[in-house]
């Protein structure tokens, strides 16, 4: 029984240790009101492509690591080998918290990781470090831990993304319009599209690019492999060049449909700018085509086509391209929007020193007062025979 009521206590410790770190001890941030994307000048991602020059990519996959622990089968050979038969360029092994290095020796090789261990699935993408990060918050997060965390794996040269925001609600809308230091987001996973959140973030002004990934945790059974991808525009597959491109938005995000040759997947074959109109052409005629603009409205639409036209106004904020066809595959462009002549410049995200102090006082006063009771309920009376023992003494 004292056993049981060591181990209780022990455990106990370790939760309030890890709601206090979490929800007191945690820097707090300054967020900015959130401003959409206003300016004279439309940024155009696509400015810089040559259409004999798209690669396609997968940067989410798994095999099986920690002993099994974590959610994968297979190994990085069979990763490697069976995105090579579907004509990938860069393929990636993403692992949690484990960077795996068995091709690392290939000039293309790309080390990343999938970085959160939480609840509710919080989830990034690190492309680029040669270093995992390990801190992360457990129970569900706010809007500073998440920011905490981003600020966190944000390194010079690396790309961070946001894994399937929409699961579970990972990353919320009111957390988009808010959170900086990260690049690009999952828009495209089999399990959830996140289109929604995607426009969520666009619409408060955040230059975010879209990736698309197949999210792989089977290799074997193949369940998942090639239903999502992402098409850099890129002269080599270096990591330098992958990497800018993403962070450029020199990229686009697609859902393979069914029956789709994945040597056939349509390109983008054109994409100009002049003055505040925009004009997209695919290699493939599509059976609708969508504009999207600001908080996901569709500005325009055209059918049975493989280009489009679109003049962006200056209350349209921002102007993106979705190309759906037959049989299921949509192609998801980065969307143009509106800078200064200066160029894009994100909104500052500071800390807070001032909340900051107060609430991590706070937190050590409560953990100072968990660690009175454990000395009391260690070394003290019980509560009931010291209360017995005072009244029997008058």
């Amino acid at each position: 029984m004292k056993i049981l009521r060591i181990a209780l206590l022990v455990f106990s410790s370790w939760v309030i240790w890890l709601l206090v770190s979490q929800f007191f001890l945690c820097p707090r941030y300054q967020f900015n009101t959130p401003i959409p994307f206003e300016g004279p000048v439309l940024y155009n991602p696509y400015g810089s492509m040559n259409p004999a020059q798209w690669v396609k990519c997968n940067f989410h996959a798994h095999t099986r690591a920690w002993e099994g622990v974590t959610n994968g089968h297979g190994t990085a050979h069979d990763i490697h080998n069976a995105y090579k038969a579907l004509h990938y360029g860069v393929h990636c092994v993403s692992n949690y918290h484990h960077i795996d290095t068995t091709h690392s020796t290939r000039a293309n090789y790309l080390p990343a990781y999938e970085h959160g261990y939480n609840i509710r699935k919080t989830h990034q993408l690190v492309l680029g470090s040669f270093r995992v990060q390990w801190l992360d918050y457990l129970f569900a997060q706010t809007t500073h831990n998440k920011q905490h965390v981003l600020s966190h794996l944000s390194e010079p040269g690396n790309v961070v993304v946001l894994n399937h925001p929409a699961l579970k609600n990972g990353y919320t809308s009111e957390d988009l319009a808010q959170l900086a230091h990260y690049d690009c987001m999952e828009v495209l996973n089999p399990s959830v599209t996140s289109t929604a959140q995607w426009d969520a973030a666009l619409s408060a002004g955040k230059r975010v690019f879209i990736v698309g990934d197949d999210d792989l945790h089977d290799v074997i059974s193949r369940k998942r492999l090639g239903t999502r991808c992402t098409f850099v525009n890129v002269g080599t597959n270096s990591p330098e060049a992958v990497l800018a491109a993403l962070k450029t938005g020199l990229s686009y995000g697609v859902i393979v449909g069914e029956n789709e040759r994945h040597d056939s997947i349509p390109q983008l074959q054109d994409f100009t700018v002049t003055h505040d109109t925009i004009r997209a052409v695919m290699s493939r005629a599509a059976s609708e085509v969508t504009v999207t603009g600001q908080i996901g409205k569709v500005l325009a639409t055209a059918r049975g086509t493989d280009s489009i036209s679109y003049r962006v106004l200056p209350e349209d904020r921002y102007a993106r391209l979705t190309f759906k066809y037959p049989n299921g595959t949509e192609v998801l462009l980065n969307p143009v929007f509106f800078t200064p002549r200066s160029g894009y410049r994100p909104m500052p995200v500071y800390e807070d020193f001032n909340e900051t102090m107060f609430f991590r006082s706070v937190g050590t006063c409560i953990l100072g007062g968990w660690l009175l009771l454990i000395a009391r309920l260690i070394t003290g009376q019980p509560p009931q025979s010291y209360g017995r023992r005072r009244l029997s003494w008058r």
